[in-house]
């Protein structure tokens, strides 16, 4: 009697449990199709959204890719129209838009097709000769595109727009981007003006044909079994709220979730099937007895354990050691900041900061995690040190902490500052996560950008910022040679082997000049089949330095010396070479350059794979 007595507690858990089990089920079962359809209208919601934002994000970093390319015209005359031409045929093929142009002050433009236009009564241009990133929506009746989104940039000098940069996403370009978001296909994704233009969608034919332009053409009928009008449905829009659009196409139900992306009052949307909602009810409903069981039998083993595991002490430090080994791995302290007590608490695995476990610093204690921040970033967590000065109500920062290993690894902290009744702000409560291999991969992919994509040197502008920096800070006594390469016969090789062949004499190309100068040297692609090279030569190298840079050019003339080979197709390749010194031939980058483009001419009208330093007798 007793043993029964015993367990009298955990036989009522059982049966309590039970019988709250087959409760909800039973309720669950009278309202699943109004709780699904609540769900699934909400996860379309949610997924609308995320499409809407990342179709807009997409639109942002066009602006920020064009507002880049702006800063190559910066450095040229826009008033020469040759010029403009020349620097936009440097880009090449355009990648990212359907088609990149540039306009003057005057609104002369030209694309990278080479078709010439005047655009400067257009509102894409006007605006951003106001010196802001735009983007426009325009229908041009006497111009080459149509139905286009455009994103526009100014080319500023001396704080002034002196041109366009624009890039244009046609109709066929924005619905391969929406096609590329939706990827299923039982719904259908569009985009639309406020006025029910379809602007663009997603293939999918047996949702939305494309003989409809207009979204609000869609239904004939509109709300819930067609207890709505049109005007009430538009009024929503007007909101600017994401909405569920419910509608019938003749018998065919069907649901559209809208948001607005907010760039001109567009609206994307997501249309499904009501059909797929009603059979998920129709399968929920079907199995929800089954489900009742398994859960009844879950719930019921579920009791029983956690009535004994709740009994052992063991059982919770098992728990608290899976806790600490989650935080090690992750390496992630979640803290608690208590500004009027000075004490910082941890929960966590401490161990791979600190070299131990610390539960807690304060006072004076609290200078210990301080020191091991990175000067440079102190100022970036002064919020946590002055109280005085907190204004914000979270808190987001990336920095750097001297980890018990001695090397300085990348923190994210996120927090939530406290604040009493009064709005005085008492503690700062969040967590540090290590980020390091974020950061890093986020610095591997600007040195992408740097680099010239096809041989991994520097591009023609990362090229040119380097060295103008290293001579902003050069001294009168220092040495520098600037090397200008171009290729003998490259043009034959890509006329009579293919670019697959040529792409290679480029790699090869950059592969020996890499070997010819140091890490601390800097080698570039300029242009097509033109490389440049940039030799600082040390304390010690200055004295032979006229040896050194003749011995480098030779070098570079016998390594480039090759002939290439397709079947029974030869083409021999070799270079010829300009070199201009600092500070003999000229102070500045552009001095340098044109010095050692004149020495390269002499250098190939001499025949060829030599090398000439500039005098001025050129």
């Amino acid at each position: 009697m007793a043993r029964i007595k015993a367990h009298v507690p955990i036989f009522t858990s059982v049966f309590i449990t039970l019988l709250s089990i087959v409760g909800v089920g039973i309720i669950f079962r009278i309202h699943s199709g109004a709780i699904i359809d609540t769900v699934v209208i909400n996860s379309l919601k949610d997924n609308c959204k995320a499409q809407a934002v990342t179709f807009s994000m997409r639109l942002r970093d066009q602006m920020l890719v064009l507002e880049s390319d702006a800063h190559f015209f910066e450095q040229i005359d826009m008033d020469n129209f040759d010029e403009v031409k020349k620097t936009l045929a440097a880009f090449g093929k355009e990648k990212i838009f359907g088609t990149i142009g540039v306009a003057d002050r005057n609104g002369h433009s030209i694309d990278c097709n080479g078709i010439e236009g005047d655009v400067k009564y257009f509102d894409f241009f006007k605006k951003a000769m106001s010196g802001k990133t735009v983007t426009c929506c325009s229908e041009f009746s006497d111009f080459i595109y149509w139905d286009a989104l455009i994103v526009a940039s100014p080319i500023m000098k001396d704080g002034k727009a002196c041109g366009v940069i624009y890039g244009f996403f046609t109709k066929d370009e924005l619905e391969a981007i929406i096609e590329g978001f939706s990827g299923d296909t039982s719904r259908a994704s569009i985009l639309l003006s406020s006025d029910g233009t379809i602007l663009a969608r997603s293939k999918n034919s047996a949702l939305i044909t494309d003989r409809i332009v207009n979204f609000f053409d869609l239904g004939t009928s509109w709300g819930e079994n067609g207890k709505e009008n049109l005007v009430s449905i538009k009024k929503k829009l007007e909101n600017n709220e994401t909405s569920p659009i419910p509608y019938q196409t003749g018998t065919k139900k069907r649901l559209a979730i809208m948001t607005p992306i907010g760039i001109h009052d567009w609206y994307y949307a997501i249309i499904i099937h009501r059909s797929a909602i009603t059979s998920v009810i129709d399968s929920l409903s079907y199995n929800v007895i089954v489900i009742e069981v398994i859960l009844c039998l879950a719930f019921s083993l579920l009791i029983l354990s956690v009535f004994y595991l709740l009994k052992s002490n063991d059982s919770m430090n098992k728990m608290n050691e899976k806790y600490r080994i989650a935080t090690k791995q992750n390496q992630t302290i979640v803290f608690d900041l208590d500004y009027l007590k000075e004490k910082i608490e941890f929960n966590g695995d401490t161990e791979f900061i600190f070299g131990e476990q610390v539960a807690s610093l304060q006072g004076s204690g609290i200078g210990r995690l301080w020191r091991l921040i990175h000067p440079d970033d102190l100022t970036l967590l002064h919020p946590l040190r002055n109280i005085d000065s907190v204004s914000m109500s979270t808190m987001n920062r990336e920095f750097r902490i001297r980890c018990f290993d001695g090397n300085y690894y990348w923190f994210k902290l996120i927090g939530t500052f406290v604040k009493d009744t009064s709005g005085k702000t008492t503690r700062l409560v969040g967590n540090g996560s290590n980020v390091d291999d974020v950061v890093n991969k986020e610095r591997i992919l600007k040195q992408k950008a740097e680099n010239d994509a096809l041989t991994g040197l520097l591009n023609k502008g990362t090229f040119k910022e380097k060295v103008e920096k290293v001579l902003e800070n050069a001294k009168d006594d220092d040495l520098y040679a600037f090397y200008i390469i171009d290729l003998d016969n490259f043009k034959q090789v890509n006329d009579s082997m293919g670019h697959i062949i040529g792409d290679k004499v480029l790699s090869d190309t950059a592969q020996k000049l890499c070997v010819v100068f140091s890490d601390k040297d800097f080698v570039g692609r300029i242009g097509g089949d033109e490389f440049t090279a940039f030799l600082k030569l040390t304390t010690d190298g200055k004295r032979f330095g006229d040896k050194i840079i003749r011995e480098k050019a030779s070098l570079i003339c016998n390594r480039l010396n090759e002939t290439y080979a397709n079947g029974n197709l030869k083409v021999n390749v070799s270079a010829s070479v300009g070199i201009a010194l600092y500070p003999e031939h000229g102070l500045k980058y552009d001095d340098l350059y044109v010095n050692a483009d004149s020495a390269l001419y002499l250098s190939k009208n001499s025949g060829r794979n030599q090398f000439h330093i500039f005098n001025t007798v050129l």
